[in-house]
């Protein structure tokens, strides 16, 4: 029996978890929090996702949890314009620390030995790997050599060369009695920058923005004045958050991009966040992270992970290029205005957008 240890417990590590185990192997998957636990995100499940989901038999348990039925997103510029558009596939609003504790729970389930907390302190590569893992509740290290590892920290912080850096940052918060619609991911450019808006379960919404590095210095670390800020950016946000109450904390986080690496460590095999980030308008971070989890493991059991990089650059590259493109043209207070009469006069944009985001 083969021996994989995954480090990181997000939706790429745990469905690698599941995965593996079902498959037989030995799985330990380590994660440095203790679940459930919050995080910087838009909250959004894509219909990519979902599928992995649905391959995995997991689309029952899911549905307990209540999430979100995302049928529309709603796009609201600077200037006022608006503008809504179907989705082709739905989309699923439902948090992290319910999302993420509950595929946890998947994995313990499938017959994987969970380490929490316990962080990864050093990665060596080779024919086979090796980690350090730390149990923070014990302060106990475990030296591990398993014939693979798979990391799904999130960030990369372990490979040869380190992501890069942006200027911008995610914040996100929970709300209650946001006015707007159910059933829709609303989008707010507001000015250079943008976020969201996204429904989950309890009635909350999630308010999730990418924001300068520079602004929340600039406020002094105080996200809710930043925030208020931002709002008074865009009529729209400003008016679905006329009545609305913060129901839980700031968080904010470094926003990564970057594509796909040429080249991995021996023994050492990234995913999700860890092999490549993209801009987040498009909600499909979660669903990527899962699908390049579902693609490594079947390329392990055949044997055939050489193809793993291109095959990774292929998944992320038109989706990493169209969510930037629209970043850009949603902050824009030149560019939003034709883009939205573009897609309300041509019948082929919106149908093509939406493909290029991995949506047809």
């Amino acid at each position: 029996m083969r021996d994989v240890l995954i480090i990181g417990a997000g939706p790429a590590g745990s469905i690698a978890a599941v995965l593996f185990a079902r498959a037989g192997y030995h799985v330990t998957l380590a994660e440095q929090h203790r679940f459930p636990r919050d995080k910087v995100c838009g909250e959004c499940l894509s219909s990519t996702g979902f599928d992995v989901l649905m391959r995995c038999g997991l689309r029952e348990s899911f549905d307990r949890l209540s999430p979100a039925r995302l049928n529309r997103t709603i796009l609201h510029a600077p200037d006022g314009e608006s503008i809504l558009l179907s989705l082709p596939k739905p989309m699923w609003g439902i948090s992290r620390s319910s999302f993420d504790a509950w595929l946890l729970t998947a994995a313990t389930r499938a017959g994987a030995t969970i380490l929490q907390p316990a962080r990864c302190e050093s990665l060596t590569p080779g024919d086979p790997p090796s980690a350090r893992l730390r149990l923070l509740e014990s302060n106990e290290t475990i030296d591990h050599t398993p014939s693979l590892i798979l990391l799904a920290d999130g960030k990369g912080a372990f490979l040869p060369t380190r992501p890069p850096i942006t200027p911008d940052f995610g914040i996100k918060a929970h709300f209650n009695n946001v006015n707007g619609p159910r059933d829709a991911i609303e989008m707010f450019g507001v000015g250079d920058h943008y976020g969201g808006l996204a429904p989950i379960e309890n009635d909350r919404t999630n308010a999730a923005f990418s924001v300068p590095a520079a602004l929340i210095t600039e406020a002094r670390g105080n996200i809710d004045a930043l925030f208020d800020r931002l709002s008074r950016r865009n009529s729209a946000l400003r008016h679905r958050l006329a009545g609305a109450t913060r129901c839980g904390p700031w968080l904010a986080a470094p926003l990564p991009r970057f594509q796909v690496s040429h080249q991995w460590p021996r023994g050492i095999i990234p995913l999700g966040n860890s092999a490549a980030a993209l801009e987040p308008i498009g909600g499909e971070g979660i669903g990527l992270a899962m699908r390049s989890a579902e693609i490594a493991i079947e390329a392990i059991l055949r044997g055939e992970t050489e193809q793993l990089p291109a095959q990774f650059k292929r998944l992320w590259r038109t989706r990493s290029i169209s969510c930037r493109a629209i970043a850009k043209l949603l902050s824009s207070s030149t560019w939003s205005g034709p883009t939205m009469e573009l897609a309300r006069t041509c019948p082929f944009a919106v149908p093509v957008t939406m493909q290029l985001l991995g949506k047809g």
